[in-house]
């Protein structure tokens, strides 16, 4: 007969191994780490190649003196299919980040960001745009769907930096093709 020292030791063993194997097969990792590579998750398109852009769309980040923080334009349509390359200025004075996501997606990536709020971006749907400054997203929109673009920095989106894509065929400016 096991001791019950000895099967709560077993057991914690046993949480703890099932634990580490979560681990390893990516359950438990950043809920929007490439999530548009992921099996599972919304599709929202995948990286631009600068040859294939078909469409330039100036994003200009403002702050104001009543502490909204706004992307302008915050609302964007997009012809399925399209390259879009994203300019996004930062003129105000903090640093910011343009991320692009599935509803869905931004919502975990918003939680994740609360516990880790010093956690910096290398992934290819998103661009980190320090104060002052000016950078670019190249991004294919493959499939009709509405998108989210936000900065998830903490407090940055309940100051209102977040805007919807929705990509179609109609109401969108056509590409250059």
């Amino acid at each position: 007969m096991y001791s019950p020292t000895k099967v709560l030791t077993l057991l914690v063993v046993l949480c703890l191994s099932t634990v580490g194997a979560q681990a390893s097969t990516g359950a438990g990792e950043e809920p929007h780490a490439q999530a548009y590579d992921h099996p599972g998750h919304v599709p929202i398109g995948e990286p631009g190649l600068d040859a294939e852009i078909s469409r330039t769309i100036e994003v200009n980040i403002k702050e104001t003196e009543s502490g909204y923080m706004l992307f302008d334009p915050d609302a964007i349509h997009i012809e399925e299919g399209a390259v879009v390359r994203f300019v996004v200025n930062n003129f105000g004075d903090l640093d910011h980040e343009f991320f692009l996501g599935s509803f869905d997606e931004i919502a975990k990536h918003q939680q994740w960001m609360r516990n880790h709020p010093d956690m910096k971006h290398e992934d290819a749907n998103s661009i980190a745009i320090s104060s002052g400054s000016t950078a670019t997203l190249d991004w294919k929109f493959s499939i009709k769907t509405n998108l989210e673009f936000v900065c998830l920095i903490p407090g940055h989106r309940e100051a209102g930096m977040f805007g919807v894509i929705m990509i179609h065929d109609h109401l969108a400016p056509k590409s250059k093709n």
